[in-house]
C-alpha cells in the first residue's frame, strides 16, 4: 500500500521549496520554480526505493539527518547527460593550441606533469576523450612528459560507471571508427575503453559548491566544466567559479558550455578565441580579486 501510496504522490508547493533546499544545500542545483515538475520526476523513484508514501515524509527524513539518503538523493538530482568529443572546436583548440602551450611551459621550467580536470564529469566520456587526444596529440613527441588526469562528480553511482568505462552506442556516437578500434574493446552493443586509456584517469568524488572540497584541486593546467553552470544560482555560480579559478596554475586554460559566458560573475579571467571555441585563461601574473 504505502508503495502505491508513493506511485501517487504529488509535490505541493511548500514541499517542493523543503526539498529545493536541501537540495541547493547539499548539491549546489538550484531548482527554480519553473522546474517544479522536473524535481517531482527525479525524487519520485526516491519515495518508491524507501517505501515512504508521500513527498512529505520523505522530507522530514532528509530534513532528520539521514545522511544515506541524502547521498541518494544529489545522485537522483544530478544531470548525466554527456558523450565523447562532444565539442569538437574546443578539442581542436586543445590539440592546435593550447596543448603545445602547456607543453612550452613544462618545457621552460614548470614542475611535475600537466594537469588535466574534467569537472562535473559524469560517467567519464569528457575525461577519456581528453586522455585519447594527450594519447594522440602528445603522447609520439613528448615522451618523457608526463601527464595527470582527473575526473569528479558530485554523483558516486556515475563515478563508478565511469572507472567501468562501459558505453552504449550513444555515448560513443562522434567517436571515429578508427578511434573506437584503437581504443575501445567491443562486447555486443557495449563499448568498453581500453585499460591503456582507463588507467590514464583517475575519478574521484567532489561537490564544486563546497570549499572544503574545492581546497584540495590545485595547480590545473586544463579545468574542463562544460555545461555545469547553467544549474547554479547566480550566488552559487561566483562561488564556484572563484574555486575553479584558484585551481588553475597562471596561464592555464578553463572551458564552459558553448552556451555558457562568465559574463559579470567577477573573476579575473581573460577570454580567449580559438577557431570557433572561447576559453579563460588565468593571467600569468593575476591573483584573485578582493571581489573574487
Amino acid at each position: 500500500m504505502r508503495n502505491s501510496n508513493a506511485a501517487k504522490a504529488t509535490l505541493s508547493t511548500k514541499t517542493f521549496e523543503r526539498l529545493r533546499a536541501l537540495v541547493q544545500k547539499h548539491a549546489g542545483i538550484d531548482f527554480p520554480d519553473e522546474k517544479k515538475y522536473l524535481l517531482e520526476s527525479r525524487v519520485k523513484p526516491r519515495l518508491m526505493a524507501q517505501e515512504v508514501p508521500d513527498f512529505e515524509t520523505y522530507a522530514d527524513r532528509l530534513e532528520q539527518g539521514d545522511t544515506r539518503e541524502l547521498a541518494n538523493l544529489v545522485n537522483a538530482v544530478t544531470i548525466n547527460e554527456t558523450a565523447f568529443f562532444r565539442h569538437p572546436s574546443q578539442h581542436e583548440a586543445l590539440e592546435d593550441t593550447i596543448f603545445p602551450e602547456l607543453v612550452r611551459l613544462h618545457q621552460q621550467g614548470r614542475s611535475g606533469p600537466i594537469r588535466l580536470w574534467s569537472a562535473a564529469c559524469s560517467a567519464g566520456d569528457e575525461a577519456y576523450s581528453l586522455a585519447i587526444l594527450i594519447r594522440e596529440a602528445l603522447g609520439p613527441r613528448h615522451t618523457n612528459m608526463e601527464y595527470e588526469i582527473v575526473g569528479t562528480d558530485i554523483d558516486t553511482e556515475v563515478l563508478e560507471e565511469a572507472r567501468a568505462g562501459r558505453y552504449r552506442k550513444r555515448a560513443v556516437r562522434n567517436v571515429s571508427q578508427a578511434r573506437l578500434r584503437k581504443y575501445f574493446d567491443r562486447s555486443g552493443e557495449t563499448f568498453v575503453v581500453k585499460p591503456s586509456i582507463r588507467d590514464m584517469v583517475e575519478f574521484k568524488p567532489l561537490n564544486l559548491t563546497k570549499a572544503q572540497d574545492m581546497r584540495r584541486m590545485r595547480n590545473f593546467d586544463l579545468i574542463m566544466c562544460a555545461n555545469v553552470l547553467i544549474y547554479f544560482n547566480d550566488t552559487s555560480k561566483k562561488d564556484v567559479l572563484r574555486g575553479l579559478y584558484r585551481s588553475l596554475r597562471p596561464g592555464g586554460y578553463l572551458f564552459v558550455g558553448g552556451s555558457e559566458t562568465l559574463g559579470e560573475l567577477e573573476v579575473p579571467l581573460e577570454p580567449v578565441r580559438h577557431e570557433g571555441a572561447l576559453a579563460y585563461r588565468r593571467p600569468t601574473n593575476g591573483s584573485v580579486s578582493s571581489r573574487a
